[in-house]
C-alpha cells in the first residue's frame, strides 16, 4: 500500500434497523478526514440507483456484442442518453421541486460553486 494512503474500516448502522450493519474497507489519502470518507462511502447509493434506472431506462445491460469496441460504444452511447434524459428531466421540474443549494457548504475551488456564481444551468 502507498505509503500517503492509509485503511479504513467503514461500519454503517441504519437508523430504522439499529442492528443492521454493513462494512466497506476503505482506502483513502492519509489526510482525509471521516466525514469526507463517509460521505464519498454514501454517494455509492446514488450511483448504483442511477445504474439501475439507466438499465430500466436506456439499456445499459442490453448490450449482445463480441468485441471491446462494441461494448465500449454501447455504453457511451447509453450513458450519453441517461444524462440527456436526466438533463430534461431536470429542466421540467416546476421551480416549487427544485431543490434550493446553499453556497455556505461548497468551496471557492469547486465546480457548483462556480455553477452557481455564473448562474449557469440548462434553461
Amino acid at each position: 500500500m502507498h505509503p500517503a494512503w492509509r485503511r479504513w474500516l467503514l461500519v454503517r448502522r441504519s437508523v430504522s434497523e439499529p442492528t443492521d450493519m454493513t462494512a466497506y474497507v476503505v482506502f483513502a489519502p492519509y489526510a482525509s478526514s471521516l466525514e469526507v470518507v463517509v460521505q464519498v462511502a454514501g454517494s455509492r447509493w446514488t450511483v448504483e440507483s442511477c445504474f439501475e434506472a439507466a438499465k430500466g431506462e436506456v439499456g445499459l445491460d442490453q448490450y449482445e456484442v463480441r468485441s471491446w469496441t462494441g461494448w465500449y460504444r454501447h455504453i457511451t452511447l447509453a450513458m450519453w442518453a441517461y444524462a440527456l434524459l436526466t438533463v430534461l428531466r431536470a429542466a421540467h421540474l416546476p421551480p416549487e421541486e427544485t431543490p434550493k443549494k446553499t453556497l455556505s457548504h461548497l468551496t471557492p475551488s469547486s465546480l457548483a460553486a462556480f455553477k452557481a456564481t455564473r448562474e449557469l444551468g440548462w434553461h
